[in-house]
């Protein structure tokens, strides 16, 4: 039996709007003058997907103060918040794919915040397995990472298709033994059978 294994940023969801962003920018009372918000955003997130920083680390960095308590809990919901716009597209693609016979698994950079949040999208319910960076203490794309997943379904690297629309992702899988594929538009998916692997 085949695993298609998915990436959830920008391939399951669609990235965060303008307006998403301007609200989170907003929350933190972002002041133009230090550069691009976005930018600071990034800076230390893998090292959040992995764990290695609580939430109130992170967002001091890129704050450069500690958030207030109150502050701290806009910032992760409205964080959150801007990854949970479903690609209809991709999950429509996902469901055929159920249908065909594939077993249906997602693989995320996520921090704890994120990844709940995630988890409880009720229409993410086709997916039986489900990894987070955060509690893999791995991230992509690292060997680990991935090796952790593979224990966690059970699978030879020759069972599973994944998908992901970073270069450096699909290659640390590639790397692994994985069929892994760049993802660029939801119906690649649709070219996934069950007994492709």
């Amino acid at each position: 039996m085949t695993w298609l294994l998915c990436d959830y940023g920008e391939v399951l969801c669609l990235p965060p709007t303008a307006e998403d962003r301007a609200h989170l920018a907003a929350i933190a009372g972002w002041d133009p003058a230090r550069g691009d918000f976005w930018s600071a955003y990034w800076v230390d997130r893998l090292a959040y997907d992995r764990a290695d920083l609580t939430a109130a680390e992170y967002w001091a960095g890129v704050l450069g103060r500690p958030p207030a308590p109150d502050q701290l809990d806009r910032l992760t919901a409205a964080d959150a918040a801007g990854w949970l716009h479903p690609n209809p597209l991709t999950i429509e693609a996902v469901q055929r794919a159920g249908r065909r016979g594939l077993l249906l698994a997602i693989f995320s950079n996520a921090p704890i915040e994120v990844a709940q949040r995630i988890d409880a999208a009720p229409w993410l319910a086709p997916f039986t397995k489900r990894f987070f960076s955060c509690y893999l203490r791995a991230v992509k794309p690292e060997p680990g990472a991935y090796q952790a997943v593979l224990e966690g379904l059970a699978a030879r690297p020759e069972e599973v298709v994944f998908f992901d629309d970073k270069p450096a992702n699909v290659a640390g899988a590639a790397a692994v033994g994985i069929d892994a594929r760049l993802f660029e538009d939801p119906a690649q998916l649709d070219a996934v059978s069950a007994g492709s692997a």
